[in-house]
């Protein structure tokens, strides 16, 4: 009776090692990066006179950089932790007014009607806040890693032509699973 107890127990003992792999002892190594990126749109606007002139300029947002190009199709999650932009570098008519349309990855993301110059003199940060829009641009730079950003409107400049940027500010949290 006790070999046939000990041949069990060291079956079972057997069984039990070759069942287990190194990667069941070692828990996952899931790690998160920051992916901070900033964009410039440069936007020029000819003298509009009394009439409003649309406008429109692009660019890209991308979580492809050298933190994560060697993990990019190992990536778990985005998290959208700012996403704003606001205007630098104005030059011309100090009353030229936008009514501006921020789109990320081809939706409407924010609208805003400013003085440009006042924009840019504050440097007012308008700020993408909402939880759903946020999430669903991260859901786009998840699965494609880069979206396009358009910014486009119409523009009134009476006395002069308009220049400024539009500095796009993105900060993210990219979470790995390699």
């Amino acid at each position: 009776m006790k070999n046939i107890l000990l041949a069990f127990w060291i079956t079972c003992l057997c069984l039990n090692f070759s069942s287990c792999d190194e990667d069941d002892l070692i828990p996952p190594r899931t790690f998160t990066v920051d992916v901070d990126q900033i964009e410039t749109i440069p936007v020029h606007i000819d003298q509009t006179e009394d009439d409003w002139m649309d406008y429109s300029f692009k660019n890209t947002l991308t979580i492809n950089n050298e933190k994560t190009k060697e993990y990019i199709n190992k990536i778990k999650n985005v998290e959208i932790k700012k996403l704003s932009y606001k205007v630098k570098t104005f030059s011309g008519d100090p009353l030229g007014e936008v009514k501006g349309t921020f789109m990320v990855a081809n939706q409407i993301s924010l609208e805003n009607t400013f003085v440009v110059k006042t924009a840019a003199d504050d440097q007012i940060i308008y700020e993408i806040k909402e939880e759903a829009e946020l999430n669903r641009i991260a859901e786009q730079l998840k699965s494609g890693q880069t979206v396009n950003i358009i910014y486009k409107g119409s523009a009134l400049c009476k006395t002069n032509d308009m220049d400024f940027e539009i500095e796009i500010t993105l900060l993210t949290k990219v979470t790995i699973d390699p």
